[in-house]
């Protein structure tokens, strides 16, 4: 079911304030919408570049991902990590390359990103020519054919050639089908001056191939120079720490259940005991039934969204503000209707998340280029919420979401443009959804 709601755009796009008490995640937001200033003073105050989301993105790959060529290089000259991967082999470079943008592609081959690295089978330069992006395409394909010459360079010991491939733009980080890097090669060859230079290019010491060696193990291949290239790579290694934060885990969802019993408790303890909280109540007592017979360890998403929702409803209890508690049952209440829904549907089943493919259709046609954002319907009571955002421009963009209710609206990246907000609602017990989005007219 879609629902149009129209709204005024100065309204659609809210980041979290600036006495927000986690930058980390406020980083994550601000690259999304490409926000430089916000970034820079997020940076400032401490929050790690290298955070990850829910999906394993970094800020990096959302920035890379909305295009943001400035702030994508704030962030690389910040201490981001290009070939850093989320679970499903995501990457900065993938998510540039496959929304078209080319200067950002380039800005991520110079700093190490590595082109050969796939993503489902799929590697960046395909996903551009699958998405029609053909100068980001050749742009890739250029990359991989000095990144092969380079590989070629560096098994042969050829130093010089490798300095002048790298200065031409071969990506250092490149490897080979066996995950065998340029500074494998070096480190095996025991040529420090190569092993120097291909590290001043972004090579990563840790990477490993595809039988889990990384260069120091390479390095002791060599019985005349191996233990010097060993002491010279350790030297130059980073500390083998948590170099990349992650949010903790949510609960386990009976909790999580109980906790929003728990506020449900209060709230009608506040005199908000209507309709909208006796629905709320019926739907969580039939999910905490059913949830007895789920995994234990159900998909951390579903849980992020239970979660979402209770800290939402607690913060409107605490607001003390009667028509915003209300409004904050109505939606949570709504939620939890299409999440049971989407149970009783798939037979008692949690029912996993849908793939939401949404297309922007603008006179009837479909629009290209555009953001997808998209947040819980429950969050317009929360004054700082962060949507969250589909990956790849439109049109089509596909995402995983948790059954319920949600608003969704576009974005135009390169001229602020802003759609009207879409309330759809997700579950129903499909595997599949697919939502048109209206773009505006330009003006």
């Amino acid at each position: 079911m879609v629902l149009p709601l129209v709204v005024f755009a100065s309204v659609l796009i809210q980041l979290p304030t600036t006495g927000s008490a986690r930058p980390e995640t406020d980083l994550i937001g601000a690259a999304k919408f490409g926000d430089l200033a916000r970034a820079r003073e997020l940076v400032t105050r401490g929050a790690p570049v290298d955070v990850t989301d829910r999906r394993g993105y970094t800020p990096l790959m959302w920035s890379s991902a909305a295009g943001s060529l400035d702030l994508t290089r704030y962030l690389l000259e910040h201490g981001a990590h290009p070939e850093v991967r989320a679970a499903d082999g995501t990457t900065a470079l993938f998510l540039a390359a496959a929304n078209g943008s080319t200067e950002v592609v380039r800005l991520l081959l110079a700093r190490g990103a590595n082109p050969g690295v796939a993503r489902e089978g799929q590697t960046p330069r395909q996903a551009a020519a699958a998405r029609g992006r053909v100068d980001t395409a050749a742009a890739l394909e250029a990359a991989e054919t000095l990144g092969g010459q380079l590989l070629q360079a560096a098994s042969d010991g050829q130093g010089t050639l490798v300095r002048q491939l790298l200065a031409r733009g071969a990506p250092a980080t490149i490897t080979d089908s066996a995950g065998v890097s340029p500074v494998m090669f070096a480190a095996r060859n025991g040529d420090l001056g190569t092993l120097q230079f291909l590290l001043s290019r972004g090579a990563d010491v840790l990477a490993r191939d595809n039988q889990g060696l990384t260069a120091l193990d390479w390095a002791e291949k060599s019985t005349s120079t191996g233990k010097y290239v060993v002491a010279f790579l350790k030297d130059r290694s980073p500390a083998p720490d948590g170099r990349r934060p992650v949010s903790r885990p949510p609960p386990a969802i009976p909790d999580l259940l109980r906790t929003i019993e728990a506020l449900l408790a209060k709230a009608a303890a506040a005199g908000e005991a209507g309709d909208a909280h006796r629905r709320a109540m019926s739907a969580l007592s039939e999910l905490r039934t059913l949830s007895a017979n789920w995994p234990a360890e159900s998909p951390e998403d579903y849980r992020a969204s239970l979660e979402a929702e209770g800290t939402t409803l607690g913060a409107a209890i605490e607001r003390n503000d009667a028509g915003v508690l209300r409004e904050a049952l109505g939606a949570l209440a709504d939620d939890l209707e299409a999440k049971l829904e989407h149970c009783r549907k798939s037979g008692g089943r949690l029912g996993g998340s849908v793939l939401v493919r949404v297309r922007t259709v603008q006179a009837g046609s479909e629009a290209s280029q555009w953001q997808v954002f998209y947040m819980p319907k429950i969050f317009e009571v929360a004054p700082s919420a962060s949507p969250d955002l589909f990956p790849q421009l439109s049109s089509p963009t596909d995402d995983l979401l948790v059954p319920g209710r949600y608003l969704m609206w576009v974005r135009n990246p390169a001229t602020n443009a802003v759609g009207e907000r879409t309330v759809v609602k997700v579950g129903e017990g499909r595997k599949e959804l697919i939502v048109d989005l209206p773009v505006p007219a330009a003006r």
